[in-house]
């Protein structure tokens, strides 16, 4: 396995960075769908069940939908909320620092690409990124900022998911 590593040299994991948050997103829709599919199934071949397994398929169809970014946003938003007021560094919300951490982070890739490979550098953008977006609002800004994206993820998908539950029965 050395061997093989050696030539190979050091990976990333291909669930990293949006490429990531899309697989897993899709990976979890398609099990939320492949199972309401299989209610459905269970439903017609056993019609004194179909009365549970409707409704259920329907709760699992919206699950593959907004259950994942729900999820994900509240783990987020609680991690980053602990470490702000732990007065610790917060992650920003990928938003916040793609739109006001471009220079920060363009700087650490001019200044360190020739030293850091990977990961590395990606991190070291995203701190530089982080820092020049809370250099330019302020903690608090910043942080402000962050949690709104996160909720409003949250309540968008929160939406769909009561909507898709809404309309499924029509």
């Amino acid at each position: 396995m050395e061997a093989l590593q050696a030539v190979v040299g050091k990976r990333d994991s291909e669930f990293t960075g949006l490429k990531g948050q899309l697989l897993k997103h899709l990976g979890t829709a398609f099990f939320f769908t492949v199972f309401g599919l299989l209610l459905v199934a269970a439903g017609e071949r056993h019609t004194a069940i179909m009365v549970v397994t409707e409704p259920l398929s329907d709760v699992f169809f919206a699950c593959a939908l907004a259950l994942y970014p729900v999820g994900v946003s509240a783990s987020h938003l609680a991690k980053m909320t602990r470490a702000y007021r732990a007065g610790e560094r917060f992650e920003l919300a990928g938003v916040v620092l793609a739109r006001y951490g471009r220079e920060g982070a363009a700087r650490a890739e001019a200044e360190q690409a020739s030293s850091l490979e990977g990961r590395d550098l990606v991190l070291a953008m995203r701190a530089e990124g982080t820092e020049a977006v809370i250099e330019r609002f302020g903690r608090d800004g910043a942080f402000r900022m962050s949690q709104a994206v996160y909720v409003a993820t949250i309540v968008v998908f929160s939406l769909a998911f009561v909507l898709m539950l809404v309309v499924a029965p029509l």
